[in-house]
């Protein structure tokens, strides 16, 4: 995005330049406004290619794993007096 704005600043100097003195301005300032807007341009078109490439999902994901038995390394307990019971227990 700051490539346009350097372009759309470069490109107005130069036209400016050209308009009222010439010279440098017409020479120097109004192609390389021209060399930055066309930079510009292809390195948003590329980044938007590589946006487009990455958000295609390359498979179809996964569902979550699922059990309604609780895993070993768990407490098991739902409830909080339960938890408050069970932090008794270990202390």
């Amino acid at each position: 995005m700051w490539l346009y704005m350097i372009a759309v600043v470069l490109l107005v100097l130069g036209l400016f330049g050209s308009i009222f003195t010439g010279g440098i301005f017409t020479i120097i300032v109004l192609p390389l406004g021209v060399l930055v807007l066309v930079a510009a341009f292809v390195v948003a078109m590329w980044s938007r290619t590589a946006v487009g490439e990455e958000s295609k999902p390359a498979s179809e994901p996964r569902p979550l794993p699922h059990s309604d038995r609780p895993q070993p390394g768990s407490s098991g307990t739902s409830t909080p007096d339960e938890l408050v019971d069970a932090r008794r227990q270990a202390q």
